[in-house]
């Protein structure tokens, strides 16, 4: 049973209730769902299921691929990919057969290069030049176009996207996903089930309601691992410590039993935390919560990344860029030559932190700023947190991600 929605006025008014309406009535289809997605793109909840996808721009529709036309297709300033497929649910086969088609899509997507997603938006728009980007810089004329095209071409290689399946009924065959979701988790997507809820108000109009549906545990659990599998995550935590990658700088924590309000506590900070940020680069995405006690943020390449965290139980917070492998120690390696402008950089911005740079052998060194934070953390102490977190965060972005930029082109070029 569908919940109703209840529109309330003046006392002596009474209220209006509205039923639920299949939205595949009034001659409604998957088309009109996909176009008013396209009209509307505030009402993907892209944000909800993960920041990077933050604030959608439409590009197209029915882009083609090997796989089929993808529905409609979307991107945000800092280049992340939202791929929507559209169903409006007639029958149990389409249930099943919708998110492997997604899937496909995306599998696609992960082949091609920038000049192939340009390619295919001009032809969908019937616009020549570079029309994907053209669309980003009607709303954000200071992006730069090359980094958003470099954004974009990392972002295809590396299979990251955003999937949404977005329809007016998705309340059955939950098992047939997540046998799918265990099946593709060597791609670092994103996947969300969108449902679309109709109600007619008295004027005739259309009411539509997004909600973002995670029926299961064992779906919630995939769709965490998939968004982008970590590397070496320990599975200890305390109570207040970061469930961190184990190789990093950080202290490690022993195994107890997290109070159900702390863990919270945990979620409430770090969404606020990435709500509040703003960074200096704008080629950086926002980083994302990716455990309990941490977030991380993307540097373009795998074998490097930041993470920000906090220790409840050793009265720590920090913030430190780990390298790992053969390839993140040759780019550790070429920053160390630049190591006293990247300190001074760094106890410029960040005078109350400590800075280290280490190694946790065999496979991580990392540059690490900290603070410390004795005592019960209270709201006040959340505050200050945020501050000092996001300005942590925000040195380290700006000292070493053109930093490795340059390092990355230049072997490639070589």
């Amino acid at each position: 049973m569908f919940p109703k929605l209840v529109l309330t006025g003046a006392e002596a008014t009474a209220p209006v209730v509205l039923d639920r309406i299949p939205l595949a009535s009034g001659g409604r289809n998957e088309a009109w769902l996909r176009d008013f997605l396209l009209r509307h793109p505030d009402t993907l909840p892209a944000s909800e299921i993960d920041p990077a996808y933050a604030d959608p721009i439409p590009v197209c529709r029915e882009l083609a691929t090997p796989a089929g036309p993808v529905d409609a297709v979307f991107v945000n300033r800092h280049g992340a990919l939202t791929v929507v497929e559209c169903k409006l649910w007639r029958n149990p086969q389409a249930r099943r057969e919708v998110v492997g088609q997604i899937l496909d899509y995306a599998k696609e997507l992960a082949r091609w290069h920038y000049e192939d997603l340009q390619r295919e938006v001009s032809r969908s728009l019937r616009r020549p030049g570079n029309a994907l980007f053209n669309l980003v810089q009607a709303q954000h004329p200071s992006v730069d176009e090359a980094t958003f095209v470099d954004a974009v071409g990392r972002n295809l290689r590396a299979g990251r996207f955003l999937l949404l399946v977005a329809g007016d009924g998705i309340r059955e065959g939950t098992e047939a996903i997540v046998q799918f979701m265990h099946a593709h988790t060597g791609m670092r997507f994103a996947f969300g089930l969108v449902e679309m809820a109709g109600y007619e108000l008295p004027q005739g109009q259309l009411l539509v309601q997004p909600r973002v549906l995670a029926r299961t545990v064992a779906l919630e659990r995939t769709v965490v691992r998939i968004v982008e599998p970590a590397l070496g995550i320990a599975t200890t935590a305390d109570e207040g410590g970061p469930e961190a990658e184990g190789d990093g700088p950080e202290p490690s924590q022993p195994s107890r039993r997290r109070d159900p309000a702390l863990t919270e506590a945990d979620r409430r900070f770090w969404e606020r935390f990435i709500a509040e940020l703003r960074l200096d680069d704008p080629s950086q995405p926002p980083p994302r919560r990716r455990g309990y006690g941490w977030i991380r943020y993307d540097l373009g390449t795998p074998e490097a990344g930041i993470t920000a965290y906090r220790a409840r139980s050793e009265d720590l917070v920090g913030t430190y860029a780990i390298f790992r492998g053969e390839a993140g120690f040759r780019l550790i390696d070429e920053l160390k030559a630049q190591q006293s402008e990247i300190d001074a950089a760094l106890r410029t911005a960040m005078p109350d932190g400590e800075l280290e740079w280490g190694e946790t052998p065999p496979d991580a060194q990392w540059i690490a700023l900290r603070l410390r934070a004795p005592g019960n953390w209270t709201e006040e102490d959340d505050v200050r947190h945020r501050a000092w977190l996001a300005a942590a965060g925000n040195a380290l972005v700006n000292a070493l991600r053109p930093r490795i930029q340059r390092i990355l082109s230049e072997v490639r070029g070589a």
